[in-house]
Protein backbone atom coordinates (compact mmCIF):
# COMPACT_ATOMS: atom_id res chain seq x y z
CA UNK A 1 0.00 0.00 0.00
CA UNK A 2 1.24 3.47 -0.87
CA UNK A 3 0.07 6.56 0.98
CA UNK A 4 0.82 9.83 -0.78
CA UNK A 5 1.30 12.29 2.07
CA UNK A 6 1.63 15.96 1.02
CA UNK A 7 2.98 16.80 4.49
CA UNK A 8 5.96 14.47 4.26
CA UNK A 9 8.52 17.28 4.06
CA UNK A 10 10.42 19.74 6.19
CA UNK A 11 9.71 23.46 6.27
CA UNK A 12 8.01 26.19 8.26
CA UNK A 13 4.32 26.81 8.76
CA UNK A 14 3.22 30.08 7.16
CA UNK A 15 -0.19 31.72 7.54
CA UNK A 16 -1.97 33.49 4.72
CA UNK A 17 -4.82 33.79 2.24
CA UNK A 18 -5.24 34.55 -1.44
CA UNK A 19 -8.79 35.88 -1.82
CA UNK A 20 -9.35 39.45 -0.54
CA UNK A 21 -10.72 42.69 -2.00
CA UNK A 22 -9.94 46.41 -1.94
CA UNK A 23 -11.82 49.52 -2.97
CA UNK A 24 -10.45 48.94 -6.47
CA UNK A 25 -13.43 46.64 -6.91
CA UNK A 26 -16.15 46.07 -4.27
CA UNK A 27 -14.07 46.16 -1.07
CA UNK A 28 -14.69 48.99 1.37
CA UNK A 29 -11.05 49.85 2.01
CA UNK A 30 -7.97 50.87 0.02
CA UNK A 31 -4.98 48.56 -0.29
CA UNK A 32 -3.08 50.31 2.50
CA UNK A 33 -5.89 49.55 4.97
CA UNK A 34 -6.16 45.93 3.86
CA UNK A 35 -2.42 45.57 4.48
CA UNK A 36 -2.98 46.80 8.05
CA UNK A 37 -5.91 44.40 8.55
CA UNK A 38 -3.61 41.48 7.72
CA UNK A 39 -0.36 42.90 9.09
CA UNK A 40 0.49 39.73 11.03
CA UNK A 41 0.06 37.36 8.08
CA UNK A 42 3.09 35.77 6.44
CA UNK A 43 1.62 36.16 2.95
CA UNK A 44 -1.41 37.73 1.33
CA UNK A 45 -3.11 37.79 -2.06
CA UNK A 46 -5.28 40.61 -3.36
CA UNK A 47 -7.91 39.42 -5.84
CA UNK A 48 -10.14 42.26 -6.96
CA UNK A 49 -12.94 41.48 -9.37
CA UNK A 50 -11.87 41.35 -13.01
CA UNK A 51 -8.67 43.35 -12.53
CA UNK A 52 -5.17 42.88 -11.15
CA UNK A 53 -4.39 45.19 -8.25
CA UNK A 54 -0.70 46.03 -8.12
CA UNK A 55 0.96 45.64 -4.73
CA UNK A 56 2.51 48.93 -3.68
CA UNK A 57 3.05 51.12 -0.62
CA UNK A 58 4.12 50.29 2.93
CA UNK A 59 3.28 46.92 4.43
CA UNK A 60 4.48 44.54 7.15
CA UNK A 61 3.39 41.40 5.26
CA UNK A 62 6.59 39.78 3.93
CA UNK A 63 5.18 38.07 0.82
CA UNK A 64 2.34 39.19 -1.44
CA UNK A 65 0.62 37.66 -4.45
CA UNK A 66 -1.11 39.32 -7.36
CA UNK A 67 -4.42 37.69 -8.18
CA UNK A 68 -7.74 38.27 -9.91
CA UNK A 69 -11.25 37.02 -9.24
CA UNK A 70 -12.87 36.18 -12.56
CA UNK A 71 -16.44 37.23 -11.86
CA UNK A 72 -19.09 36.15 -14.31
CA UNK A 73 -22.75 36.23 -13.32
CA UNK A 74 -22.67 32.43 -13.03
CA UNK A 75 -19.42 31.30 -11.38
CA UNK A 76 -16.25 32.85 -9.97
CA UNK A 77 -12.66 31.69 -10.24
CA UNK A 78 -9.50 32.85 -8.47
CA UNK A 79 -6.30 33.16 -10.50
CA UNK A 80 -3.11 33.58 -8.45
CA UNK A 81 -0.07 35.00 -10.26
CA UNK A 82 -1.76 35.53 -13.63
CA UNK A 83 0.28 37.19 -16.39
CA UNK A 84 -0.54 40.88 -16.83
CA UNK A 85 -1.03 40.17 -20.54
CA UNK A 86 -4.18 38.27 -19.57
CA UNK A 87 -5.97 41.63 -19.44
CA UNK A 88 -5.34 42.39 -23.12
CA UNK A 89 -8.27 40.28 -24.33
CA UNK A 90 -9.86 39.64 -20.93
CA UNK A 91 -13.43 38.48 -20.61
CA UNK A 92 -15.22 37.16 -17.53
CA UNK A 93 -17.87 35.38 -19.60
CA UNK A 94 -18.59 31.99 -18.13
CA UNK A 95 -17.95 29.34 -20.68
CA UNK A 96 -15.76 26.33 -20.05
CA UNK A 97 -13.61 27.41 -23.01
CA UNK A 98 -13.04 30.93 -21.63
CA UNK A 99 -12.38 29.82 -18.05
CA UNK A 100 -10.04 27.14 -19.40
CA UNK A 101 -8.20 29.75 -21.47
CA UNK A 102 -7.68 31.97 -18.41
CA UNK A 103 -6.65 29.01 -16.26
CA UNK A 104 -4.16 27.78 -18.86
CA UNK A 105 -2.52 31.18 -19.20
CA UNK A 106 -2.17 31.48 -15.43
CA UNK A 107 -0.78 27.97 -14.95
CA UNK A 108 1.64 28.50 -17.84
CA UNK A 109 2.80 31.66 -16.02
CA UNK A 110 3.67 29.62 -12.93
CA UNK A 111 0.47 30.44 -11.04
CA UNK A 112 -2.63 28.47 -10.14
CA UNK A 113 -6.40 28.51 -10.43
CA UNK A 114 -9.00 27.91 -7.69
CA UNK A 115 -12.78 27.62 -8.04
CA UNK A 116 -14.25 29.84 -5.33
CA UNK A 117 -17.37 29.73 -3.12
CA UNK A 118 -18.83 26.78 -5.08
CA UNK A 119 -21.79 26.40 -2.69
CA UNK A 120 -22.96 30.03 -2.65
CA UNK A 121 -26.36 29.00 -3.93
CA UNK A 122 -27.92 32.47 -4.02
CA UNK A 123 -25.32 33.45 -6.66
CA UNK A 124 -22.04 32.46 -8.31
CA UNK A 125 -22.04 28.76 -7.41
CA UNK A 126 -20.51 25.85 -9.31
CA UNK A 127 -22.24 22.74 -10.58
CA UNK A 128 -20.17 19.60 -10.16
CA UNK A 129 -20.71 18.85 -13.86
CA UNK A 130 -18.96 22.09 -14.86
CA UNK A 131 -16.21 21.53 -12.30
CA UNK A 132 -15.49 18.18 -13.92
CA UNK A 133 -15.32 19.73 -17.39
CA UNK A 134 -12.65 22.27 -16.44
CA UNK A 135 -9.03 21.12 -16.32
CA UNK A 136 -5.78 22.24 -14.66
CA UNK A 137 -7.29 24.13 -11.73
CA UNK A 138 -5.52 23.19 -8.53
CA UNK A 139 -8.35 23.29 -6.00
CA UNK A 140 -11.64 24.68 -4.73
CA UNK A 141 -12.56 26.94 -1.86
CA UNK A 142 -13.97 24.57 0.75
CA UNK A 143 -14.38 27.34 3.32
CA UNK A 144 -15.21 30.96 2.42
CA UNK A 145 -15.38 33.47 5.24
CA UNK A 146 -17.43 36.12 3.44
CA UNK A 147 -20.77 34.40 3.66
CA UNK A 148 -22.80 32.19 5.95
CA UNK A 149 -21.33 28.78 6.83
CA UNK A 150 -24.64 27.23 5.79
CA UNK A 151 -23.86 27.98 2.14
CA UNK A 152 -20.17 28.81 1.91
CA UNK A 153 -18.72 25.52 3.13
CA UNK A 154 -18.17 23.07 0.28
CA UNK A 155 -16.78 19.82 1.64
CA UNK A 156 -19.55 17.99 -0.22
CA UNK A 157 -18.36 19.21 -3.61
CA UNK A 158 -14.76 18.51 -2.63
CA UNK A 159 -15.63 14.90 -1.85
CA UNK A 160 -17.57 14.66 -5.12
CA UNK A 161 -14.53 15.77 -7.13
CA UNK A 162 -12.09 13.61 -5.19
CA UNK A 163 -14.37 10.60 -5.52
CA UNK A 164 -14.54 11.19 -9.28
CA UNK A 165 -10.77 10.88 -9.39
CA UNK A 166 -9.86 14.56 -9.52
CA UNK A 167 -6.80 15.50 -7.46
CA UNK A 168 -7.81 18.91 -6.11
CA UNK A 169 -6.83 20.67 -2.90
CA UNK A 170 -9.11 22.47 -0.47
CA UNK A 171 -8.57 26.20 0.19
CA UNK A 172 -9.82 28.57 2.89
CA UNK A 173 -10.07 32.32 2.29
CA UNK A 174 -11.84 35.26 3.89
CA UNK A 175 -13.02 36.80 0.61
CA UNK A 176 -12.93 39.93 2.77
CA UNK A 177 -14.72 43.12 1.79
CA UNK A 178 -15.41 44.88 5.12
CA UNK A 179 -14.15 45.02 8.70
CA UNK A 180 -15.10 41.91 10.61
CA UNK A 181 -14.51 39.59 7.69
CA UNK A 182 -10.75 39.50 8.12
CA UNK A 183 -8.90 36.56 9.72
CA UNK A 184 -11.91 34.26 9.75
CA UNK A 185 -10.27 31.49 7.74
CA UNK A 186 -6.79 31.04 6.31
CA UNK A 187 -4.29 28.57 4.85
CA UNK A 188 -1.35 27.21 6.84
CA UNK A 189 1.37 26.33 4.32
CA UNK A 190 4.36 24.10 5.02
CA UNK A 191 6.95 25.87 2.85
CA UNK A 192 10.73 25.80 2.59
CA UNK A 193 10.84 29.56 3.19
CA UNK A 194 8.63 32.62 3.03
CA UNK A 195 8.83 33.46 -0.66
CA UNK A 196 6.43 33.43 -3.60
CA UNK A 197 8.29 30.53 -5.14
CA UNK A 198 8.37 28.34 -2.03
CA UNK A 199 4.75 29.03 -1.07
CA UNK A 200 3.54 28.37 -4.62
CA UNK A 201 5.49 25.11 -4.77
CA UNK A 202 4.02 23.98 -1.44
CA UNK A 203 0.50 24.91 -2.53
CA UNK A 204 0.84 22.92 -5.74
CA UNK A 205 2.06 19.92 -3.71
CA UNK A 206 -0.88 20.20 -1.30
CA UNK A 207 1.42 20.95 1.63
CA UNK A 208 -1.08 23.13 3.48
CA UNK A 209 -4.27 22.92 5.52
CA UNK A 210 -7.25 25.18 6.13
CA UNK A 211 -7.72 26.72 9.57
CA UNK A 212 -10.38 28.70 11.39
CA UNK A 213 -8.36 28.82 14.60
CA UNK A 214 -6.97 25.37 15.30
CA UNK A 215 -4.22 23.40 13.58
CA UNK A 216 -1.90 20.47 13.00
CA UNK A 217 1.66 20.15 14.21
CA UNK A 218 2.28 17.39 11.66
CA UNK A 219 0.57 14.70 9.61
CA UNK A 220 2.77 11.66 9.06
CA UNK A 221 2.62 8.02 8.07
CA UNK A 222 4.13 4.83 9.46
CA UNK A 223 3.58 1.93 7.09
CA UNK A 224 -0.18 1.80 6.50
CA UNK A 225 -0.93 4.06 9.46
CA UNK A 226 -1.76 7.79 9.30
CA UNK A 227 -0.88 9.80 12.40
CA UNK A 228 -2.07 13.37 12.96
CA UNK A 229 -0.46 15.48 15.68
CA UNK A 230 -2.54 18.51 16.67
CA UNK A 231 -1.36 21.84 17.99
CA UNK A 232 -0.46 21.26 21.59
CA UNK A 233 0.12 23.31 24.74
CA UNK A 234 -1.20 23.28 28.29
CA UNK A 235 -4.35 25.18 27.31
CA UNK A 236 -5.17 23.36 24.06
CA UNK A 237 -4.54 19.90 25.52
CA UNK A 238 -7.24 20.48 28.12
CA UNK A 239 -9.89 21.56 25.60
CA UNK A 240 -12.48 19.22 24.12
CA UNK A 241 -12.04 18.19 20.47
CA UNK A 242 -13.97 16.40 17.75
CA UNK A 243 -12.10 14.77 14.86
CA UNK A 244 -13.45 12.94 11.81
CA UNK A 245 -11.59 11.13 9.04
CA UNK A 246 -13.33 10.97 5.67
CA UNK A 247 -12.79 8.74 2.64
CA UNK A 248 -14.31 8.33 -0.82
CA UNK A 249 -17.83 9.72 -1.23
CA UNK A 250 -17.49 11.43 2.13
CA UNK A 251 -17.64 8.12 4.00
CA UNK A 252 -16.80 8.52 7.68
CA UNK A 253 -13.79 6.32 8.40
CA UNK A 254 -13.23 7.19 12.03
CA UNK A 255 -14.47 9.62 14.68
CA UNK A 256 -12.72 10.61 17.88
CA UNK A 257 -13.98 12.90 20.64
CA UNK A 258 -12.40 14.01 23.88
CA UNK A 259 -9.24 15.69 25.07
CA UNK A 260 -6.50 14.37 22.81
CA UNK A 261 -3.55 15.73 20.90
CA UNK A 262 -3.01 12.89 18.43
CA UNK A 263 -5.10 10.45 16.42
CA UNK A 264 -4.11 7.37 14.43
CA UNK A 265 -5.83 5.59 11.58
CA UNK A 266 -4.92 2.22 10.07
CA UNK A 267 -5.65 2.28 6.34
CA UNK A 268 -7.53 -0.68 4.88
CA UNK A 269 -6.49 0.16 1.33
CA UNK A 270 -9.96 0.82 -0.13
CA UNK A 271 -10.36 4.43 1.08
CA UNK A 272 -8.89 6.04 -2.10
CA UNK A 273 -8.18 9.11 0.04
CA UNK A 274 -8.24 10.15 3.67
CA UNK A 275 -8.83 13.73 4.80
CA UNK A 276 -8.98 14.90 8.40
CA UNK A 277 -11.35 17.41 9.95
CA UNK A 278 -10.95 18.48 13.58
CA UNK A 279 -12.84 20.99 15.69
CA UNK A 280 -11.69 22.52 18.93
CA UNK A 281 -13.99 23.48 21.77
CA UNK A 282 -15.65 26.73 20.68
CA UNK A 283 -15.96 25.69 17.03
CA UNK A 284 -12.45 26.51 15.78
CA UNK A 285 -11.38 24.02 13.14
CA UNK A 286 -8.59 22.64 10.97
CA UNK A 287 -9.04 20.68 7.74
CA UNK A 288 -6.29 18.67 6.08
CA UNK A 289 -5.68 17.96 2.43
CA UNK A 290 -6.42 14.41 1.28
CA UNK A 291 -3.79 11.71 1.61
CA UNK A 292 -4.27 9.51 -1.45
CA UNK A 293 -4.21 5.76 -0.89
CA UNK A 294 -2.50 3.81 -3.68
Amino acid sequence: MEIKNPYDKTGQWLRGAFHNHTSNSDGWFPLETVYKMYAEYDFLGISDHDLITKHEGMRRIPTVFEAIEVSSKQTHMLLVNPPHSIMTDYSNEFTIANYQRLTDRTVDNGGFSVLVHPNRYFSNYWNVEDMLKLERYIGIEVYNGDGNPEYDIAFDKWDALLSAGRKVWGFGNDDSHVYGQEKRVWNMVLAADNSNEAITAAIKDGSFYVSTGFGFEAIRTEGSKIIADFRSNALLDGMYKYATLFGKDGRVLKEVTGRFKQIEYECAGDEEYVRISVYLEGGFGAFSQPLFIG
